[in-house]
């Protein structure tokens, strides 16, 4: 390949690794899409930077969960990344741009370190590393704030950045440990893994630092290099040191210092295991496919007392054991192959791919359980560490390949690598919503659309308490509500410590806020019938179908008032007596007892039960019905002042 053919083909890898986070940018602001559930959560605190209520640390950790102390990941590096486009432009644009404008960056490192750690073959292989993640993330998780998504191409870098630091590339010391910094502050699982990775990668680095010429150590400590390193992670980590010395209450340092030993329930060695196979060595591997479903989301088993983790379709153990075993083998090939070569590049990045899994497993094994079980996000960090390892796995397979063909090979060889890149990157651009974290919550977006508009009338109550009492596991709307008001200018308080800890002390409620905000959903938003004033109700069905929805609950209500209807004495087991008494009434002509047999389902569920009769067939009236009650959602405000209009 000529140096003008090159030159084309990284253009064109490159390409292929940015358009499609570009295209999911510029798709997300054409479609007015903006973050909702933890996404809004985190958005929330980047909008902070530098207000008030500016945050020292990143944000709360579900592992709090898990030891009973509420603690928070260690610093606040990706919300000062992500700042200046929150301050530009609005949640969703500023989201989309931050997000993507960071792993365009982490993809441009990607290329630019490879290519001075190992030339251009060792760009090509990274590139195409990058364009499998992306591929393989799909459009909406490259714009996605989740820390599960929004570091893996950081991550990528990082093993990058660590495969020149074993090589002994000093230029790769300071960058490495910005990024782990990054990776670390933003969410502390990747600290266990990287407890492992760096410091062999670092090892590696004086071993073969002592085969070259270099300062001795005491200059080296003292050179220009080694005080910019110094100074700059003293910077990155100064707010994080700031929280733990002169913060309120003990400092999150010591909070996770002293719980570094997790919870009493771990998901253990077999399991680790199985787990890593699934990604590493058996099928779907890292692939779009398994992206879901290698690694399952695990509600826990047994008792309170004794739970337990047992993860479906794991494979055996003695199968994953022989094919990690294998996939072990390969890459130790690689290192011993190449450690003194040409490739010795090659036996570096075969090194951390190495220790990468071997970390990895012994870090998953350690990971502690919480009472909601095992999320697939968990473990999300494997992905791209089964990117790099497969990557420098093919390299090893080719390289010695290559090693056994005549010198002279078809020039067309070598764009290979450039044209998978490239088929990789087109298959990335179109949309692709992974069912994982806040992206699979898509659909709530068009209520959320109709709910927004209305919270400005909280503007005359500020400031409010948003009280999380009310609130279903995993919901995704409240967050995006508190992040409307922010957008709005409306101030809003809390009082669960949770709370406190991922919005900030500043937002701690002090009993003197006018108004108490909640939210509710399903059949209680339709029901509800306290004091609170009404800020907006919507669901899922558009305007047109909602009206439809409540005109067929209308109809039903009418037929139970006027006795059209037989229920079956079955239907009314143990536990029913309070249905029993709501279908008495209802019959009797309350409305109200008609309604809420209507709107919490009851009356759907003796029908597709078998147990409703009925002259005239109810069916073509429930599928609105139950999706209205089903997708309902309410804001209301508890409030002094009188209800608006």
């Amino acid at each position: 390949m000529t140096a003008r053919q090159a030159t084309w083909a990284r253009a064109a890898m490159l390409a292929a690794a940015i358009v499609p986070i570009v295209v999911a940018i510029v798709r997300a602001i054409v479609r007015h899409w903006f973050p909702i559930g933890d996404n809004a959560l985190l958005y929330i605190r980047v909008v902070d930077v530098g207000t008030e209520h500016h945050p020292l640390l990143g944000s709360w950790t579900s592992a709090s969960l898990s030891v009973g102390e509420n603690m928070n990941n260690p610093g606040p590096i990706y919300q000062d990344l992500a700042a200046p486009f929150a301050k530009l432009f609005g949640p969703g644009p500023g989201a989309a741009l931050g997000v993507g404008t960071i792993n365009i960056l982490a993809v441009v490192g990607i290329s630019l370190a490879a290519r001075r750690i190992g030339g251009w073959l060792a760009e090509q292989w990274a590139l195409l590393a990058a364009v499998a993640l992306a591929w393989t993330m799909g459009s909406e998780l490259l714009i996605d704030i989740w820390q599960a998504h929004a570091l893996l191409l950081p991550f990528l870098l990082l093993l990058v950045l660590l495969a020149g630091l074993a090589d002994g590339q000093t230029w790769c010391l300071g960058w490495s440990l910005a990024v782990a910094s990054l990776l670390v502050q933003t969410h502390i699982s990747y600290a266990y893994v990287l407890a492992i990775l760096w410091p062999a990668a670092f090892v590696s680095y004086l071993l073969v630092r002592r085969g070259r010429p270099h300062l001795p150590w005491q200059q080296a400590l003292r050179s220009r290099r080694a005080l910019y390193i110094a100074g700059a992670m003293l910077l990155l980590w100064s707010q994080t040191l700031i929280e733990q010395f002169f913060g309120p209450g003990k400092g999150n340092l010591s909070r996770l210092a002293g719980n570094a030993g997790g919870g009493d329930l771990q998901v253990g060695l077999r399991q680790a295991l199985g787990m890593s196979a699934r990604v590493y060595t058996l099928p779907p591997w890292w692939l779009r496919s398994g992206f879901s479903s290698s690694v399952p989301s695990t509600p826990l088993s047994g008792t309170p007392e004794q739970p337990r983790i047992e993860i479906a379709n794991l494979p055996n153990t003695l199968l994953a054991v022989v094919s990690l075993l294998a996939l072990l083998a390969l890459l130790g090939f690689g290192v011993v192959r190449h450690r003194r070569g040409e490739r010795h590049v090659l036996a570096s990045a075969s090194l951390v791919a190495l220790v990468g899994v071997v970390g990895s497993i012994l870090a998953v094994s350690k990971l502690t359980v919480g009472p909601v079980g095992l999320a697939a996000h968990h473990v999300r960090l494997l992905w791209p560490l089964a990117v790099f390892v497969h990557t420098t796995a093919l390299a090893v397979v080719v390289a010695e390949v290559r090693s056994r063909l005549p010198e002279q090979l078809p020039r067309s060889v070598h764009f290979v690598l450039p044209a998978i890149a490239v088929v990789a990157g087109v298959l990335a651009v179109p949309f692709l919503a992974q069912p994982q974290g806040p992206v699979a919550e898509y659909a709530t977006m068009p209520t959320m659309r109709r709910i927004m508009p209305h919270i400005a009338q909280l503007k005359a109550v500020e400031p409010v308490l948003f009280d999380i009492s009310t609130l279903r596991p995993f919901e995704p709307y409240s967050s995006t509500m508190l992040m409307t008001m922010q957008d709005m200018d409306i101030e809003f308080r809390v009082d669960d410590e949770g709370m406190v800890r991922q919005l900030g002390e500043s937002r701690r409620a002090d009993g003197s806020e006018p108004a108490r905000v909640f939210q509710l959903q399903g059949p209680q938003a339709i029901l509800y019938d306290g004091d609170a004033c009404l800020v907006a109700l919507a669901s899922q069905l558009s305007p047109a179908d909602e009206a439809t929805a409540l005109e067929y609950g209308e109809q039903l209500i009418d037929r139970l008032v006027q006795g059209s209807f037989g229920v079956a004495d079955s239907a009314f087991v143990d536990g029913a007596e309070q249905q029993l008494a709501d279908l008495n009434a209802a019959v009797a002509g309350d409305r109200e007892a008609a309604r809420k047999l209507v709107y919490e389902g009851t009356l759907s569920w003796w029908y597709y039960h078998g147990q409703l009769d009925a002259a005239d067939d109810p069916a073509p009236l429930f599928p609105l019905v139950d999706t209205y009650l089903n997708t309902a959602y309410a804001l209301f405000s508890d409030q002094s002042a009188p209800c608006p209009g």
